[in-house]
């Protein structure tokens, strides 16, 4: 889902805006030791407009806990825990070819380490590698670039190679004329020869190559059924020369567990969910049915995004669920982090549940800011929540010692 969600003024930014006010700044080793916190304050207060989706939240987390926690038995399993790597979404388009950029991806990357990642997503997102993409071979040595420094650190590295978005709310990567007579043939043509330089020139640990029908669906135009999403996903594998890379695919967790089934038929290694709404049945029923797929099928259960999603049962109808940006900018505001607290712990324990082999938090911004609810932000359009968000977050990396949010550290509890 926001694999994508990046505002169009990115965390890239705030990060390169905080470098350049202070250049002499030391942004810390990666292993210095994140900061205790004292006792809990008080959580915000929930502002009315609200009133009536938190206690819903908190009371669909509790439902899911009470279902996990009896049945968790035995060893633990030895589930990676990542967090997405926001500063290197390719979403940031060309941002991210800034001579400066790379100290903030590092500084991005020490300040997930410091919380105790073990792994990162990335986007690398369709097309930017498709030769004829404005500046596809500077995208390529960045990429490699970065990828090497993460076998340096022993970061694990997932790499997800969906559509870019469209939605400038979203992306500032120029695919609207890119997808103009797009046809399922050209994609899946292109969609085998991101792959192959993936592997051949990036080698990740694991390449997502497809995730989130509908919302391909909604960003290139064309028509992802099963049948097409499947046949995208059998084209790139056809032959493919994996070279010790792990390839997957997968859905949301809203998505028809139809596209999953299908996917289970296919050689792929791992299936890939993700989970942002919690509402009805999307964890508990349709998550663990999705592992117990993969599971049938002998494949691997890789949970490659998930956030806590802020929405109505109501809202979710009508409209595409990763394309709202009003739904997503509720995410800044700091009144929810006790929710996201308690997200984590519970996904955390879903992994050991259900055996998931990587588990990446999206919205890893959060682990160092939120923006204040008030009179002065809550009217304020999307784009500029993202960018106050990120500032935030940029503010508390760079502060001495870097602050974490309470978000930021039940984190680094599930890891521990």
């Amino acid at each position: 889902m926001r694999t994508h969600h990046l505002s169009s003024v990115l965390l890239i930014t705030a990060l390169l805006a905080g470098l350049a006010a202070s250049v002499t700044r030391d942004a810390g080793p990666a292993s210095a030791s994140a900061p205790a916190l004292g006792p809990a304050a008080p959580p915000p207060a929930v502002p009315a407009e609200y009133a009536d989706l938190y206690p819903m939240l908190a009371a669909k987390l509790r439902t899911i806990d009470n279902y996990i926690t009896p049945q968790l038995r035995g060893e633990r399993h030895d589930t990676l825990f990542s967090a997405e790597l926001l500063a290197a979404n390719s979403n940031q388009g060309e941002t991210l070819l800034r001579p400066q950029a790379w100290q903030v991806v590092m500084l991005n990357l020490d300040r997930l380490q410091l919380v105790g990642v073990r792994g990162v997503k990335v986007a690398i997102k369709y097309p930017i590698l498709v030769p004829g993409f404005p500046r596809s071979a500077e995208y390529l040595e960045f990429f490699k670039r970065l990828s090497a420094e993460l076998k340096r650190r022993n970061v694990k590295f997932l790499a997800q190679m969906t559509p870019g978005f469209r939605e400038p709310a979203f992306s500032s990567l120029p695919v609207a004329g890119y997808y103009t007579g797009l046809t399922l043939e050209r994609y899946m043509r292109e969609a085998r020869q991101m792959a192959e330089v993936i592997i051949r020139e990036i080698r990740p640990d694991y390449l997502t190559i497809a995730n989130e029908p509908h919302t391909a669906q909604e960003n290139t135009g064309l028509s992802f059924t099963v049948g097409n999403f499947t046949g995208v996903v059998q084209h790139v594998l056809n032959g493919l020369d994996r070279a010790g890379v792990l390839v997957g695919a997968g859905t949301g967790t809203w998505d028809d567990l139809a596209y999953a089934q299908s996917l289970a038929r296919t050689t792929l290694d791992y299936l890939d969910m993700h989970i942002y709404p919690i509402n009805q049945d999307y964890v508990v029923d349709k998550a663990i049915r999705f592992a117990d797929i993969a599971r049938r099928a002998n494949k691997k259960v890789v949970l490659g995004e998930a956030w806590l999603y802020k929405t109505r049962d109501h809202e979710l109808r009508g409209q595409a669920v990763a394309a709202a940006p009003a739904l997503f900018a509720r995410d800044v505001f700091s009144f929810w982090e006790p929710l996201d607290v308690e997200f984590i712990a519970i996904v955390g324990k879903l992994a050991r549940f259900l055996n998931i082999d990587f588990t990446s938090f999206f919205w890893s911004r959060h682990f160092y800011g939120y923006v204040e609810y008030g009179e002065a932000t809550r009217g304020l359009r999307p784009a500029e929540l993202f960018r106050q968000a990120n500032l935030a977050a940029a503010r508390n990396m760079m502060a001495h010692p870097p602050q974490p949010t309470r978000t930021g550290m039940a984190f680094q509890r599930l890891v521990r």
